[in-house]
C-alpha cells in the first residue's frame, strides 16, 4: 500500500495523535527496485509487513440480527491470515439467528481453508468464567454479559489475548461493501507498521458515507463523528493554549489496538465505547491526571488515523438511533471523564438540549465504565474458557489456538504430539497392515493428538496411508531428507524450500539426483555389490520387498533419498558402507534394506517440526514410536521415546535415553504405545 506522508504529530502528554494521512494506492506492487527515486512522501508499506502484522492479528466481528448475505460478504472481506472471532449476540429461541451465524460461518470456512470462533454474548459458560476471573462487572442482573457492543469488543479482546495474538481489530458485521471490509483491515496493519510503540492504536476515518434519497449521494462524513470530534477536540484544546482540530475519529466503529494498549483501557458500555477508548488514552496517559504507568508514559502511545478509499454502505436506522443510541453516549463519555473541565461540559449540555436528547433542565447521562482487560485473571480465563474453544470454534474442534503467551501456556495442557516411524511399527514387517493399530489411532484422532509420520517411506507412500486413516498433519518423508506440511494447517508462515501437492516441503536432505549420481561410482566398483532401487524395475522391487505392484511402483519415487541392498559377508557390507561414507553419503538401516543419503536428518525433522507446533499450540509434550535403528534419532529428540517388537519378538538393540519398551509386533506394539499416550493425557485432564 501507499499511504500520504505524515503531517504534524500533536502530543498530549506521552500520547502522540497523528494526523489523518489518506491512502493513495492499495497495493503498491511487488518489492522490487523502483525505476523512480522513493521520497519521503508518500511512504510505501510492503505487503509482506502487511501479511506478518494479519498473521499476528484477530478481527472481532460484533453481529446483531443482520442479514447473513450482508454476513457473509464481510466474511469474504477479512484477509486469510486474520483470525476471525465472531461476537454474536443475535436472538435465540423458537428463531436462532445464532445458529444461521453458524452455519453460514462453517459453510465460508470449509470452503475457504480456515478456522474461526464463534461466540454467543448470553452464552452462561462464558459469564461463569468471566466471574470466576474478576470480571464480574460485565455481567447483568442475571447473572449473564450485558447486552451492548463494547462487552463483545472487551470479550473478544481476551479471547484474542488467550488465542497468542498481538493485535485485535473490530470491524461491523453491516457492511455491504466486502472490498470496504478488506481494506480496513490493511489500513489496521499500515497503522501498527507505521508505530514505533507496542502501545498503539490505529482508527478510520470513512472517506465517504453514501446516503440513498432519490439518487446515491457521497456525503463525506456523518452527523455524529462531526459533532463527536467537535468535542474531543474542544475537550484536547483546554489543556493547552492552541485550538485542534486533529481528533477526525472519535465514533470510529472501525479501529484496532495492539493487546498491549487494549488491555489498558477502560471501556464505556453500549457506543460510547470508541470515545471512551480515546479518553481513556488521555486520562491514563496526557499526564494531565496520575501515570498509570511509568513504561507507558516511556515508550508513548501513537493513534494513528487513516482514510479509506471504498465508501462505507450500511443499513440506516433512523435519526432516534443516531441521537439517543449513539450521540448521547459519545458525549456522555467526555463530559463525566474527570478532566473535562466546565466549559467543555456546558457546550454538551447546550448540544444536548438543542438537539431535544435531553430536557433543558435535564442531566447528562452516565454509562457504566468498565475496568481494563488486564484486571482478569489471564490465566484462569484461558484454563476456564479452553474446555469450550472446540465448541467455539468453526469447523468444530478446529485447532485455532495460536502460540499462546507464557501466563496462559502455564495454565493450559501441554498438546500431545505423536511421531511414529511406519514400516515396522504402524506397519507389520510382513504384511505392511495396520488393522491391529487402526481402534488406537481412531483414538488419538478424537482426542486431537497430531498424528506425525517420520519413515523411510517417499511422499508418495505415505500419502496412500494418510489418505486411507484420515490423517491430515504434517508428515517427514525419506528417513528425515524433507518435512512436508499441508497449506493452512498452521496459523503463521514460515520458510520453505518449494510447494507440493497443496503441501509446504522443507527441505533437509539433497536432492535424488546428486544422491545416485555418487552412487554410481560405487556400483561401478565390482568389489561392491551394491543394488540401487532405482535401476530395478517395479515387479522387482515388489519381489524384494513384499510391496504389491502399486505400492511398489510408489516406493521408486523417490525425492531425496536411494534405497539399497548390499551382498557379500559382514566384512564385504562393513566395506561398503565405509565406501557410502568416503564420498560423502550417510545411511541408515531399517531392519531390511539401507537407506543412503545426502543431509537427510529424522531428528533435525522432527526438531522443525517440533518448533511449528510450539508457535502453533503452545507448549508440546512428543511421543516417538519406532522399531530399528533408523529410528533413533527421532527418538532421541522426543519427550517419551518408545519402540515396539520385530518380528522376532524382540526389541532392537538402539542408544536411546528414558526408552519405553512395549510389547507387541509392529501395530500391536505402537496400539499400547497408543494407550500409554492417552492414559497420560486422561490424567493431565
Amino acid at each position: 500500500m501507499r499511504i500520504e506522508s505524515s503531517g504534524q504529530v500533536e502530543h498530549v502528554g506521552a500520547v502522540r495523535v497523528h494526523p489523518v494521512r489518506r491512502m493513495l494506492e492499495l497495493d503498491s506492487g511487488a518489492r522490487v527496485p523502483s525505476r523512480v527515486k522513493e521520497s519521503v512522501e508518500p511512504q510505501r508499506i510492503e505487503r509482506d509487513v502487511i501479511a506478518g502484522i494479519h498473521q499476528k492479528m484477530a478481527i472481532v466481528l460484533p453481529i446483531k440480527d443482520e442479514d447473513v448475505k450482508v454476513f457473509e460478504g464481510v466474511l469474504s472481506g477479512i484477509p486469510h491470515d486474520c483470525l476471525m472471532i465472531v461476537m454474536s449476540n443475535s436472538r435465540r429461541g423458537e428463531v436462532d439467528n445464532l445458529k444461521r451465524e453458524q452455519e453460514t460461518l462453517e459453510r465460508f470456512c470449509v470452503a475457504t481453508k480456515r478456522d474461526a470462533i464463534i461466540v454467543h454474548q448470553k452464552d452462561p459458560r462464558l459469564a461463569e468464567a468471566l466471574a470466576d476471573c474478576g470480571y464480574g462487572r460485565i455481567l447483568d442482573e442475571t447473572s449473564l454479559v450485558r447486552s451492548g457492543k463494547a462487552e463483545g469488543m472487551i470479550i473478544g479482546i481476551l479471547l484474542a489475548e488467550v488465542l497468542g495474538k498481538d493485535y485485535v481489530g473490530f470491524i461491523d458485521t453491516d457492511n455491504y461493501i466486502p472490498g470496504a471490509v478488506w481494506e480496513y483491515a490493511q489500513h489496521y496493519a499500515v497503522g501498527f507498521s507505521l508505530s514505533q510503540s507496542p502501545y498503539v492504536m490505529a482508527r478510520l476515518l470513512w472517506r465517504y458515507k453514501p446516503k440513498i434519497s432519490g439518487k446515491l449521494y457521497f456525503k463525506k462524513w456523518g452527523r455524529v463523528s462531526e459533532i463527536t470530534n467537535k468535542y474531543v477536540n474542544h475537550f484536547i484544546s483546554t489543556k493547552g493554549n492552541f485550538e485542534t482540530d486533529i481528533i477526525r475519529t472519535a465514533n470510529a466503529g472501525e479501529h484496532a489496538m495492539s493487546l498491549q494498549l487494549a488491555k489498558k483501557l477502560t471501556y464505556a458500555t453500549g457506543y460510547g465505547v470508541e470515545t471512551q477508548e480515546l479518553m481513556s488514552i488521555f486520562e491514563q496517559f496526557s499526564g494531565l491526571g496520575p501515570v498509570a504507568d511509568r513504561t507507558i508514559m516511556e515508550k508513548g502511545v501513537d493513534i494513528i488515523q487513516t482514510e479509506t478509499i471504498n465508501p462505507h454502505v450500511h443499513e440506516e436506522k433512523g435519526e432516534e438511533h443516531l441521537l439517543q443510541d449513539m450521540l448521547v453516549p459519545s458525549l456522555s463519555v467526555i463530559y463525566h471523564n474527570p478532566l473535562c473541565e466546565q466549559a467543555t461540559r456546558e457546550l454538551i449540555t447546550r448540544q444536548l438540549v438543542d438537539l431535544e436528547c435531553i430536557p433543558r433542565d435535564g442531566e447528562v447521562p452516565e454509562l457504566l465504565i468498565l475496568p481494563p482487560p488486564e484486571t482478569v485473571d489471564a490465566g484462569r480465563f484461558a484454563g476456564l474458557v479452553d474446555r469450550q474453544l472446540s465448541e467455539y470454534a468453526v469447523p468444530k474442534g478446529a485447532a485455532v489456538r495460536a502460540s499462546l503467551p507464557a501466563a496462559v501456556r502455564r495454565a493450559q495442557e501441554a498438546a500431545r504430539l505423536v511421531f511414529t516411524d511406519l514400516d515396522g511399527t504402524l506397519l507389520h514387517p510382513v504384511s505392511y497392515s495396520y488393522a491391529a493399530a487402526l481402534d488406537s489411532v481412531r483414538a488419538l484422532q478424537e482426542a486431537n493428538i497430531p498424528i506425525v509420520f517420520c519413515s523411510a517411506k517417499t511422499r508418495a507412500e505415505q500419502q496412500v496411508y494418510r489418505q486411507e486413516l484420515g490423517i491430515a498433519d504434517p508428515f517427514v518423508i525419506e528417513n528425515g531428507a524433507a518435512v512436508v506440511v499441508p497449506k493452512d494447517y498452521f496459523r503463521f508462515s514460515f520458510s520453505y524450500s518449494r510447494t507440493a501437492d497443496d503441501c509446504f516441503v522443507i527441505e533437509i536432505g539433497s536432492p535424488y539426483a546428486e544422491v545416485k549420481s555418487k552412487l554410481k561410482e560405487l556400483c561401478a566398483r565390482p568389489e561392491l555389490q551394491i543394488t540401487c532401487f532405482g535401476d530395478l524395475t517395479t515387479e522387482e522391487v515388489s519381489k524384494v520387498t513384499g510391496l504389491n505392484l502399486v505400492m511398489a511402483a510408489l516406493a521408486k519415487q523417490r525425492e531425496y533419498t536411494e534405497t539399497v541392498t548390499i551382498e557379500g559377508d559382514k566384512k564385504r557390507v562393513q566395506a561398503t558402507l565405509a565406501a557410502i561414507k568416503e564420498v560423502g553419503l550417510g545411511y541408515t538401516f531399517g531392519g531390511k534394506f539401507y537407506e543412503v543419503c545426502l543431509g537427510a536428518d529424522k531428528g533435525k525433522a522432527v526438531k522443525i517440526l517440533m518448533e511449528l507446533f510450539k508457535l502453533n499450540s503452545g507448549d508440546v509434550y512428543t511421543i516417538g514410536i519406532g522399531d530399528s535403528l533408523n529410528d533413533v534419532e527421532m527418538l532421541n529428540a522426543v519427550d517419551l521415546p518408545i519402540i515396539v517388537q520385530t518380528v522376532n519378538k524382540n526389541w532392537n538393540k538402539v542408544n536411546v535415553k528414558n526408552l519405553k519398551r512395549v510389547t507387541g509386533i509392529g501395530p500391536e506394539g505402537w496400539a499400547r504405545a497408543a494407550s500409554a499416550v492417552l492414559a497420560g493425557s486422561e490424567q493431565k485432564k
